[in-house]
């Protein structure tokens, strides 16, 4: 093997920290996995809402940095739930415990629970299943199945890119850029890392933004511009320090030992290697220990201390075996065969050389690179990485350009033709609310005007033609009664004439529902929720001071959003109590739907309903409010004013 192949497998043996997963962040700022676990073991076995609430929120502060802490608390989890029989706690237990067994290093028990956690994926948020395949891509990267790692990654940016949820491509990208680069695919490598480097500046991300810089730094040391490599590692190490990312840090002094010892300063390589070893001891990270040993003993190697060289390997060779990391031990391998080609024992070199070829084989070998192949192609005719990639490019190229649009507006504010400006924007601004009120007023009177329109054809089914459906079926039966009453056809025409009367009445209702026109608001969201109040739930109304009656136009609107709201309660909410408040005040009138169900997480993606009840609101110019908890409930409060 020649000495470019050689330094292509070194500088990939440096990258495994940056293919460690970003650690979460969290809105239970004020809380520590400690905290929680205090708590947890106060609760009840049998509140399994409390408990649900509090295992995803362990799972919103897991990092790698907090896995001996994560460790007791899932085993309390364990003991007081039983997993077969609450589908949703059990996913999320087995992400989390998966995640941290990763932490560990303990690949195959990682993705046994991976797997388990895949078969109850639909119980998952699309974020919590980018987090599953995430971690799966990573268990079988360190393993160096490449294959399965591309797969799992693809499939979490698939997620990423139809769910819209803002941010999580930075880390996908940045992990699918180290898979290529353990193929030696750097052409892909550096797309990938220019995505993810893209895309964490425009999201301010910094995490993956330094995992971005590092694997650049990573491309250009390959592509023989050191200087260059060492420009983007030194800003990535900055970027370390600034953050406290120690195991980070100590990846990028090993980098640059590597590099150093590129470029023949052996000396200086010993002491950046010496630096990373040291720091990677001291956060106990076992994968950084074991990258250490092989830099530092492969920097004495060249500075000819022999004995240090070869306790360093061996260090090395032993931590990496028992980390089942195969690509890692691979060119544990290549190092030893340079150390004993280095003295002159041939017969070792060419021992240990051997197995570096055939452990490189089945991990980069042609069957391996053609299933790589056939997996991008698969992605490829699903018309998911394109078109993926192309609306990342095109965003990001959008998002540039407003940003230097707003720089460039920035500059004029402060320049000879600010007033100018000013005046153009005030003026459009004038405008485009005045063309704002008069769709307002058009939207209102348009509803007025399908309101009296809904009554008239309601009331016209229900007087003419239920009035005629009715006559009809009187003399059907009163010619039944004179024929033969047992007749089938006649028997089977009344059945029909009476359903269609029925479904007359029903359209009728759902048009322009009676108690409403006759008696107001209040009166018919009664009528609602008697209708509602079965065993199964029990529904409630309560109003004040709703003796006079409201604009029509406002009873419609409220109406409707009662009927809108009450069926996702039904559909989705699982609640066993409902309770609709209606009360008018000097100003404005409330109205507030509160159940018991089961909550959701909010997110900035709003499903057709809440869309439909926040333009009624608008078009009230009232306010409208959601809130929402996972295990307790949601309450909507809405003001319109009067």
């Amino acid at each position: 093997m020649n000495r470019i192949n050689y330094w292509r497998f070194f500088f990939l043996f440096l990258i495994v920290q940056n293919a460690f997963p970003q650690p979460q962040k969290t809105q239970f700022k004020a809380e520590t996995l400690t905290a929680l676990h205090e708590t947890l073991k106060t609760v009840e076995k049998s509140n399994d809402d409390l408990i649900l609430t509090i295992a995803e929120k362990a799972q919103q502060l897991q990092s790698n940095l907090q896995k001996e802490a994560m460790t007791p608390f899932l085993e309390t989890l364990s003991q007081l739930v039983d997993l077969q029989d609450n589908a949703r706690l059990s996913f999320i237990y087995h992400i989390i415990s998966s995640r941290n067994l990763l932490f560990y290093h303990k690949y195959e028990m990682a993705i046994e629970l991976a797997e388990k956690a895949i078969h109850l994926k639909e119980h998952g948020a699309p974020e919590e299943n980018i987090y599953l395949y995430t971690t799966l891509g990573t268990c079988y990267y360190y393993t160096a199945n490449y294959e399965k790692a591309l797969t799992y990654h693809l499939k979490a940016l698939d997620i990423c890119s139809t769910s819209e949820i803002s941010g999580c491509s930075s880390g996908i990208y940045n992990n699918m850029s180290v898979v290529y680069m353990g193929l030696a695919d750097w052409d892909k490598s550096q797309r990938y890392t220019q995505l993810a480097l893209d895309s964490s500046e425009t999201t301010k991300n910094d995490f993956e933004r330094s995992r971005a810089i590092g694997n650049m730094a990573i491309i250009f040391a390959e592509q023989g511009e050191f200087e260059e490599s060492e420009k983007w590692f030194l800003k990535d190490l900055e970027m370390d320090f600034e953050s406290g990312d120690s195991i980070s840090a100590a990846r990028n002094y090993n980098n640059l030992g590597i590099l150093y010892e590129y470029q023949n300063k052996h000396k200086k390589a010993l002491e950046f290697c010496e630096k990373g070893l040291a720091l990677a001891k001291a956060m106990n990270d076992e994968a950084s220990i074991a990258l250490g040993y092989q830099n530092v003993g492969n920097a004495h190697r060249k500075l000819g201390n022999t004995q240090q060289a070869l306790d360093y390997f061996q260090l090395g060779m032993k931590m990496t075996q028992s980390l089942g990391n195969r690509d890692k031990l691979r060119d544990a391998y290549f190092n030893l065969s340079e150390f004993y080609e280095t003295i002159g024992n041939y017969k070792n070199a060419n021992k240990y050389l051997m197995q570096y070829i055939d452990l490189n084989d089945s991990i980069v070998g042609e069957n391996h690179l053609n299933a790589i192949k056939k997996i991008e192609i698969e992605y490829e005719t699903q018309k998911k990485e394109n078109e993926i990639l192309k609306l990342s490019e095109k965003q990001l190229i959008n998002e540039r350009t407003i940003a230097t649009q707003n720089r460039w507006v920035k500059q004029l504010f402060f320049g000879l033709i600010a007033v100018l400006i000013l005046g153009i924007l005030s003026f459009f601004i004038y405008k485009q609310r005045l063309q704002n009120k008069k769709q307002e007023e058009l939207i209102l009177a348009i509803s007025e005007t399908q309101t009296e329109e809904r009554k008239r054809i309601a009331q016209d089914l229900h007087d003419s033609i239920g009035g005629a459906l009715a006559l009809a079926k009187n003399k059907v039966e009163a010619a039944a009664d004179i024929i033969n009453p047992e007749q089938p056809t006649l028997t089977e025409a009344i059945h029909t004439l009476i359903k269609t009367s029925n479904q007359v009445r029903q359209i009728s209702h759902n048009l322009m529902p009676g108690e409403l026109v006759r008696f107001g608001l209040a009166a018919a969201i009664s009528t609602l929720l008697e209708q509602l109040n079965t065993e199964a739930l029990n529904a409630q109304f309560y109003s004040t001071k709703m003796e006079q009656r409201i604009e029509p136009v406002k009873e419609v609107q409220l109406y409707r959003i009662v009927q809108e709201t009450l069926q996702n309660v039904l559909k989705h909410a699982k609640a066993k109590n409902v309770f609709v408040q209606l009360n008018k005040h000097k100003n404005f009138l409330s109205l507030m739907i509160e159940d018991d169900g089961i909550g959701f997480k909010e997110t900035t993606n709003k499903g057709l309903g809440i869309s439909n009840i926040e333009q009624r609101i608008k078009m009230l110019k009232g306010t409208f409010n959601i809130d929402s908890k996972l295990g307790i409930g949601t309450t909507i409060n809405i003001q319109v004013p009067v």
